[in-house]
């Protein structure tokens, strides 16, 4: 038998990659792969953690399709079962983070808890609704906002022990984004729910997910440290923060397209194929972090919003060309699922 090319762009019936034509619809699959600008999979197509680093690296310079085919397991449909588990953990880990790292600080000042969740809700919303054909189920996004917020705990116990007096402010992308990035893995490994990870679009929503619950649980110490102890005016220190918590998104959704490049390509991931994402972030967290002030407000931001933007829109490009507008993954049945 020969290599899978998954499934016929116009029909969405299993072909091979030695098919000339579709034997359902008959399409000319040699004529579509040309004009669509397709590459046939050879060994260097799975590519080994180095070139996916340098993958990762060229896609936040210049974000562009990707101009392969896919695995099976871009098309892979979760069996329906229940997702309240998830919602329910996501409730656990985001009560979790607020209640062990501030005790009851956080229902204390409200506000500046609610505050510090607005703009990283925003952000996440935005991202998630750019998922114009399979969107992923909010339960599972849940899950990886309050693993975020979890994720938080251990790194303020790290950052402490190690970052500040072994790495300094540079090095907390090297403790945090592994951290985030787990709960993206955890989602994608998980024999449940796995098939609804399906690609690199799917990966920057979940990896925003976290990035999200880890600013907000973040934005409530440094925003009470601001307004209270630092007498900011509290719009100044929201706003602030506000720009702050879109950078943990985007590097989290940086982390989460690469690992769903790799399902991509692969169909499988493994624990490896987190490294290049985190290598990725991690440097830019850095840069971030070692930056004065203008030149990360008014130059990084601007600059690394343009490139989440332009990696959505060049996966939803790929999504396209592998026939979602015809056939995308059936994600849309959480209601039904949760009922039973």
């Amino acid at each position: 038998m020969g290599i899978k090319l998954a499934n016929c762009p116009k029909c969405g019936e299993d072909v091979e990659h030695s098919d000339d034509y579709c034997a359902y619809c008959g399409l000319n699959l040699e004529e579509w792969k040309k004009r669509e600008g397709f590459k046939e999979p050879t060994p260097d197509a799975v590519l080994g953690v180095w070139k996916m680093t340098l993958e990762a690296f060229g896609s936040v310079i210049r974000p562009q399709p990707l101009n392969i085919v896919p695995s099976a397991g871009v098309f892979q449909v979760r069996q329906p079962a229940s997702l309240l588990p998830f919602l329910g953990w996501a409730i656990a880990l985001l009560a979790g983070g607020l209640v062990l790292s501030y005790g009851g600080d956080w229902y204390t000042y409200l506000g500046l808890t609610v505050a510090g969740y607005a703009a990283p809700l925003v952000f996440l919303i935005w991202i998630f609704r750019s998922d114009r054909y399979e969107r992923e189920p909010i339960a599972l996004v849940a899950y990886c906002f309050g693993w975020g917020a979890f994720s938080g705990i251990a790194a303020g116990v790290l950052n402490t022990l190690i970052t500040g007096p072994l790495l300094g402010v540079g090095g907390a992308g090297i403790i945090e984004e592994p951290l985030k990035a787990l709960g993206i893995y955890l989602i994608a490994k998980n024999t449940r729910v796995k098939e609804e990870f399906n690609d690199h679009l799917d990966g920057m929503i979940y990896g925003a997910a976290a990035g999200a619950g880890f600013a907000g649980l973040e934005n409530f110490w440094y925003i009470s440290e601001m307004v209270l102890n630092l007498n900011y005016p509290p719009f100044t220190a929201i706003i602030v923060r506000s720009l702050t918590a879109f950078m943990h998104i985007a590097w989290s959704a940086i982390v989460g397209r690469s690992l769903g490049l790799a399902k991509a390509i692969k169909g499988e991931i493994t624990f490896v194929d987190l490294v290049p994402g985190v290598i990725v972030a991690a440097l830019l967290h850095m840069v971030w972090n070692l930056s004065p002030p203008f030149i990360a407000f008014a130059v990084i931001f601007p600059t690394v919003a343009m490139t989440i933007r332009q990696q959505i829109k060049a996966a939803l490009r790929d999504e396209e060309r592998w026939g979602f507008t015809q056939f995308a993954p059936d994600e849309n049945n959480e209601v039904k699922d949760t009922a039973n």
